[in-house]
């Protein structure tokens, strides 16, 4: 027994490095294997595209809302009990036509009220001057003469008022249209001053849009443009731009100015309603038959535009292109390539 160990430790030994050399050996080919299949993947996962011909259109594209380009806001001048309505929310109603007309008698009444308090103004500035004219007036004196000439002027003004307020107690519409705001629907209702009634014309609906500062030199009038509402996201309205604002105006993203397209639709008042939020693309160029590729297949350095052009299987090279116009997606090709060669696509 005792002569048996030592051989059999030394099968033992032997037995485990052999093991360690075989598991070192599997690992080996396990990661050479590896790395020659991820070399594969990397070589399959390559993709070429040729350049394409096709009419590239350049748009730019903005948000806005359903207005009219004729309406009218009106208001009585002085607050008063309806008398009389000639046309309810929803009507259309023709120029000229009687919109309201409220009290006249009360307007009248204060009228009356602001004669009686021009008068009152009137005798005591005349009996103050009659007091003065003999003899010499302090400043304090004079200041006070000073005010009640401005009151008496301040009385003159609030009788003029009045007097116009008493000629307006009909109120007629300026436009031909349709009543989309009033007050009231019934006579007999006291209106206050601030109490308005708005008439829209239908056939002058636009959508008004706000083309930043910096994009406003690609904005033509007559381009065409494709409008889209939130409250119709299928449906889509042809139109073009016919104005184009010459003041600008300051919003929360900073200096804009107002474009318009006019919206040309049967009933369009009863369907595209005043304040609708939606989107404009304007038409800024277009280009037909064009050598384009994907801009994402491009990259810009030091001013130039490059690609990787292909060269083998799965080899290629860096190419250098000059180019014309550029869209969201595209970019024209002016030189550099031709529609046989194949540029890479990035993942």
């Amino acid at each position: 027994m005792k002569f048996f160990k030592p051989f059999l430790n030394k099968l033992k030994n032997l037995w485990q490095t052999k093991r360690w050399w075989i598991i070192i050996g599997l690992v080996i080919l396990l990661v050479a294997g590896r790395l020659v299949l991820a070399k594969s993947q990397d070589q399959e996962q390559l993709i070429f595209i040729s350049p394409t011909r096709e009419n590239l259109i350049k748009t730019l594209e903005v948000s806005g809302v359903i207005d009219a380009k004729e309406k009218a806001s009106l208001r009585f001048l002085a607050g008063g009990k309806v008398t009389y309505l000639g046309a309810k929310e929803g009507d259309s109603v023709k120029k000229w036509q009687t919109i309201a007309q409220i009290d006249a008698a009360s307007v009248a009444k204060s009228k009356e009220k602001y004669l009686n308090l021009y008068s009152k103004e009137r005798l005591d500035w005349d009996q103050q001057l009659d007091d003065v004219k003999d003899r010499t007036i302090d400043q304090e004196e004079n200041r006070t003469v000073e005010k009640n000439q401005l009151d008496l002027e301040n009385s003159v003004i609030d009788l003029e008022i009045a007097a116009i307020t008493v000629a307006n107690t009909v109120m007629s519409s300026p436009i031909d249209g349709i009543l989309v705001q009033s007050p009231t629907n019934v006579s007999g209702i006291q209106l206050l001053a601030t109490d308005s009634f708005l008439i829209v014309n239908p056939k002058t609906l636009i959508f008004r849009a706000l083309v930043d500062e910096a994009d406003i030199s690609l904005i033509q009038t007559n381009q065409s443009t494709v409008i889209s509402l939130d409250a119709y996201a299928d449906e889509n309205i042809d139109s073009f731009i016919n104005y184009i604002a010459y003041q600008s105006t300051l919003s929360a993203s900073g200096t804009v100015f107002a474009v318009e397209m006019p919206i040309d639709q049967i009933d369009s008042l009863n369907k595209y309603r005043l304040g609708m939020n939606g989107d404009v693309e304007i038409k800024i160029e277009e280009k037909a038959n064009v050598l384009t590729v994907p801009l994402i297949a491009t990259r810009e350095r030091d001013e130039k535009v490059y690609v990787d052009l292909r060269t083998g299987k799965n080899t290629y090279e860096e190419r250098e292109l000059v180019t014309g116009m550029e869209t969201e997606e595209k970019i024209e090709v002016l030189s550099g390539l031709s529609e046989a060669d194949e540029i890479l696509l990035p993942e």
